[in-house]
């Protein structure tokens, strides 16, 4: 590592009084930090690091350096090369500034196989540690088991499901399948059904005994969850921004429902979820006063990022009592799943050409060849930017947290889309975009005094008088905010409107 690069670094300590994910420090002054085995295995784990010694964090990382730069380094080689497992071989590069020493010592990611490192001395579950954001945190018995069962090539969608008999299958379901690879795949058209059904990956043999795979009773059993409780979708709608707000009437949940069936029934009862809870925008034509109903956000998108956590999460018998989680807040959706990214998948690569790993291969072979749930391989993530984008809303944020991960679509307040009737006809796709609540109230504010339709229609600036007077009078009228003027000939010609005090 050059000079100039950790003098860089240096800088950004200074301005930002911060470590992060891929930069520690130590103070180091008064002797070799003898617990720093965790900085070294958590970097090793995770994406790799800088640990810069010499630097205090307590003194508001000022540059302390340290006690005997050679001392130091033959400290640190022997800590890595002796004390952790397997062992590692950072880059050292000590340096002098302001007259005294300090280290920089870079520690590469291991490649997965070699996963997890830990501290000899503490053993396998309490020596291996991962980064999370600053600081190093011991890994969970489930990192762990993610880590090695991936090293072992270990198949959970293949898992046996002995609770369960091929009868607790749908055989119209798998008729339909069977048939339509004798149909596609004509090497299989000859071989007897059982022998189809168990290259497919839907059953599989245990001695004598014939039995489902978890893959096979996900996607062609009658009832998945009578074998598997917990493989549900819980969708919440929170009157809120956070978990714990309340609603108007003391409500915690606006509305809430667990979605079970099969990978595809769970998928469109997620999506019917959704739709029915899901504010809308309104396009109004000026001249018919049609309206079209817009949701709030993009179905395709939704769809996507919901199937990926129905097919992606982790089936293991570690997360088998986890459940999808979709919560609706106000200002944004949230779909989480058990699992976080599969072996050497990165967030930065999602949606790019990237060949990403499937963690449950068997699942989405199936669910491909149905063309259900999956059309194209590997066009999930840019579909879900490209819809955000068409409708301007922000970024989709995919975030990868300790043993699961989470997508998030935001949006802001609810809109009515009001075709102008003013633009000419080569401006006839502009758009105004008016807040619902916004406009409501501009209307109340108006109408203090008495007001025709047609002023408010001219004051508000929609010209069509369908829809002010179906989608904004009468609904204030009927909530009690607004009141005829002459109550005995409500059509009347010049028939007034006053807000209600």
């Amino acid at each position: 590592m050059k000079k100039e690069d950790i003098e860089n670094v240096i800088q950004y300590l200074k301005t930002y009084k911060t470590e992060n994910n891929k930069l520690e420090v130590k103070a180091a002054r008064n002797g070799f930090p003898k617990n720093c085995y965790d900085t070294f295995s958590s970097f090793s784990n995770k994406y790799g690091g800088l640990i810069i010694f010499g630097i205090d964090e307590e003194s508001d990382f000022e540059i302390c350096g340290v006690y005997d730069i050679n001392d130091l380094q033959k400290q640190i080689f022997s800590l890595c090369s002796e004390s952790m497992v397997p062992p590692i071989r950072p880059n050292m590069t000590p340096i002098q500034i302001e007259d005294k020493f300090i280290l920089a010592v870079e520690v590469d990611e291991l490649i997965q196989s070699q996963k997890p490192c830990y501290y000899k001395n503490k053993g396998l579950n309490k020596g291996s540690f991962t980064r999370v954001g600053d600081s190093d945190a011991v890994m969970t018995e489930y990192e762990i088991y993610a880590i090695k069962s991936y090293n072992d090539n270990v198949r959970e969608d293949m898992r046996l499901n002995k609770r369960a008999s091929v009868e607790d299958l749908n055989e119209e379901s798998l008729n339909k399948y069977i048939n339509m690879l004798k149909t596609e795949k004509p090497n299989f058209s000859m071989s007897p059904k059982e022998k189809l059904l168990k290259l497919s990956g839907i059953i599989e043999k245990d001695n004598k005994n014939i039995y489902p795979t978890l893959a096979g009773t996900m996607i062609f059993s009658e009832y998945p969850q009578a074998f598997y409780p917990q493989l549900f979708i819980a969708c919440v709608v929170i009157p809120g921004t956070e978990l714990g707000d309340i609603g108007e009437l003391g409500q915690r949940f606006n509305d809430n429902k667990r979605i079970e069936g099969t990978i595809e029934q769970m998928l469109e009862g997620a999506l019917n979820f959704i739709r029915k809870n899901m504010r809308t925008k309104v396009v109004i034509d000026p001249i018919t006063g049609v309206r079209k109903d817009l949701y709030e956000y993009p179905i395709l998108a939704l769809r996507e990022a919901i199937a990926n956590a129905l097919i992606h999460r982790d089936y293991s018998v570690q997360t088998e009592n986890a459940y999808i989680q979709v919560y609706m807040y106000d200002d944004r959706i949230e779909i989480q799943n058990p699992g976080a990214l599969y072996g050497m998948n990165r967030i930065e690569k999602l949606g790019t050409d990237t060949i990403m790993e499937a963690r449950n291969a068997t699942i989405v072979r199936i669910l491909e060849e149905k063309g259900a749930v999956i059309e194209n391989r590997h066009s999930g993530i840019p579909t879900i930017r490209r819809e955000m984008k068409n409708m301007n809303l922000p970024e989709p944020e995919f975030i990868e947290e300790r043993g699961s991960f989470k997508v998030i679509f935001r949006n802001s307040k609810p809109q009515i889309v009001v075709q102008s009737d003013t633009q000419s006809d080569t401006q006839s796709d502009t758009q105004i975009l008016i807040d619902i609540q916004t406009l409501n109230k501009k209307v109340l504010d108006f109408c203090i005094e008495p007001k025709t339709a047609k002023e408010i229609r001219e004051y508000i600036g929609i010209s069509s008088k369908r829809y002010v007077a179906y989608e904004i009078i009468k609904p204030l009228i009927e909530k009690g905010l607004l009141e005829f003027t002459n109550k005995n000939s409500i059509n009347a010609r010049n028939q007034k409107y006053i807000t209600k005090k």
